[in-house]
């Protein structure tokens, strides 16, 4: 992307501009400026590739400025945009890219941005693949929220902002610096093709399948797509993915934020509950990723930290195990169940379920109690992406020590 700043000492121009501007995803707009000195220091402490620059910014002037900056950056592309037209030769005297008189429209924009992208190296601009991947974690990011933009931005990236779609998110087994990664863009390439559109996310990868889905048979279509999607990819690329999310509902590029929170929450909570399924619709998570999905990061941290804290702090300081033991058992049926997947005796269990009451204030066998155990318990699944070699309960513990 083009990083790219905009200079207008006149506010509601700049954001006219700066809307139209947004509509291009080959643009990055790193800063918006109604002083030319703050802009020359940004452009003085890092690089940026293109500027929107008016030319009557008193006291200053901006093809004084223009000299200037091309001081700090010589690859740097200067667009006037002005309301007088009798600067045009001066502009251009000073390499400028364009000159735009105002009121700026946006048929005139596409014929700037044609010659910026003559101008600018290629290394300024992605494979289509690769910058709809980019645009589709702004999304993600809430860095785009108005839908006109973001319809804008789809049709230059051959998207359809409302074309509905069935979202997946694959969690990999390893999504670190080891070797396995080498294989990201040879997925992504196999996961991407007709009516699928895959990309990389800061978690794993998500997919997009645009094909219609009959009516009233939405959940078992997309298991069974989910299914074909681990089958192709388990095929090329064993072990690779742990787990596949299954979004609520279908949606489309508007509300692709949300959407992507379902699927993920939904493999994140289903490995942990049942590990050996592979692949997981946020419908059937149950009630607490429900209010999970709703709930604010603030008041997720409280809550871990009210129920879990005093626990771990104990664990910590007298080397037990009992966090451990709270997660068996808020997972599992009975205390017997518990006692052979910890391979410890039942009195033990007993023993130890006992503490955990006495240090967290009340019984783990009220309704109240298991049930603000639970949701706790699921704030601090989706508070970590697990490691493909690290055991449930010591992942827990160990991210929650270093909160306490």
């Amino acid at each position: 992307m083009i990083k790219t700043i905009l200079i207008d000492d006149e506010p509601p121009a700049l954001e006219v501009l700066s809307h139209l501007l947004r509509q291009y995803p080959v643009l990055e707009i790193v800063g918006e400026y109604t002083d030319i000195e703050a802009a020359c220091q940004r452009l003085r402490q890092e690089p940026v590739q293109l500027v929107f620059l008016d030319i009557h910014m008193p006291p200053a002037n901006g093809l004084d400025a223009a000299r200037r900056m091309y001081q700090y950056q010589n690859n740097l592309a200067i667009v006037f945009v002005t309301a007088h037209n009798q600067f045009a030769l001066q502009a251009f005297e000073v390499n400028a890219v364009d000159y735009i008189v105002k009121p700026v429209i946006k048929r005139r924009l596409d014929a700037t941005i044609e010659k910026i992208m003559s101008k600018c190296p290629p290394a300024a601009y992605e494979p289509l693949p690769k910058r709809q991947g980019e645009f589709l974690n702004r999304l993600l990011g809430g860095t785009l929220t108005v839908d006109k933009e973001i319809a804008g931005q789809a049709r230059q990236l051959e998207l359809d902002a409302t074309q509905p779609f069935s979202l997946f998110f694959l969690l990999p087994n390893t999504w670190d610096k080891t070797p396995a990664t080498n294989c990201r863009a040879a997925m992504l390439d196999t996961l991407t093709g007709g009516s699928l559109l895959a990309w990389e996310t800061p978690q794993g990868l998500g997919v997009l399948d645009f094909s219609s889905v009959p009516a009233g048979s939405g959940k078992e279509t997309e298991r069974l797509a989910a299914d074909r999607l681990k089958t192709l990819l388990d095929a090329r690329f064993p072990h690779a993915i742990r787990a596949v999310g299954i979004a609520q509902q279908r949606g489309d590029l508007r509300s692709l934020a949300d959407r992507y929170r379902e699927a993920r929450n939904a493999a994140l909570i289903g490995i942990r509950i049942s590990p050996q399924a592979g692949i997981y619709h946020f419908l059937d998570s149950g009630l607490q990723v429900t209010l999970a999905h709703y709930i604010p990061q603030a008041k997720m941290d409280a809550l871990i930290n009210d129920t879990f804290g005093k626990l771990l702090r104990y664990d910590q300081q007298n080397g037990t195990e009992l966090f451990a033991t709270l997660e068996a058992i808020l997972l599992n049926d009975s205390l017997q169940v518990v006692a052979e997947k910890l391979f410890i005796h039942y009195k033990t269990v007993l023993f130890r379920k006992q503490s955990i009451e006495k240090i967290l204030g009340f019984p783990l066998n009220s309704f109240t109690g298991r049930t603000t155990l639970g949701v706790a318990l699921t704030l601090l699944y989706l508070n970590q992406l697990p490691s493909a070699t690290t055991a449930p309960s010591a992942t827990a513990a160990d991210k929650n020590k270093t909160r306490a």
